[in-house]
């Protein structure tokens, strides 16, 4: 895992997830292409990474903003609604991800191996 081996990456991730809790949420859709998911696989990461909770907790905050009038009433339809990227194939991943989050991966590009 490159992120052991120099900490510098280590430190332009967290930077990156601070950028995203700061900026707010991708609120286009459910999904992990540019939605809630996929900002919040980031906080997934960030939580194997340094075992901080804080960064469960973001994860789980975003995921519940997606079960709220704002997030439906505010977002758009998705292209594919039901793909890996755009629809609900991706928000279920990231779903299941948090609810086992030691074991968390993004959905067809591993950081995590063995």
């Amino acid at each position: 895992l490159v992120f052991n081996q120099d900490r510098k990456y280590l430190e332009g991730c967290i930077k990156l997830g601070e950028t995203i809790w700061k900026r707010g949420l991708l609120k286009k859709g459910p999904g992990i292409c540019h939605g809630v998911a996929g900002s919040g696989f980031a906080f997934l990461l960030l939580y194997r990474l340094t075992g901080e909770i804080k960064y469960l907790g973001r994860a789980d905050r975003f995921a519940g903003f997606m079960f709220t009038e704002a997030f439906s009433s505010g977002s758009r339809s998705p292209d594919s609604p039901h793909s890996l990227f755009e629809g609900l194939a991706g928000t279920l991943c990231y779903l299941v991800d948090l609810m086992q989050p030691d074991q968390s991966q993004f959905p067809l590009c591993p950081v995590f191996i063995g």
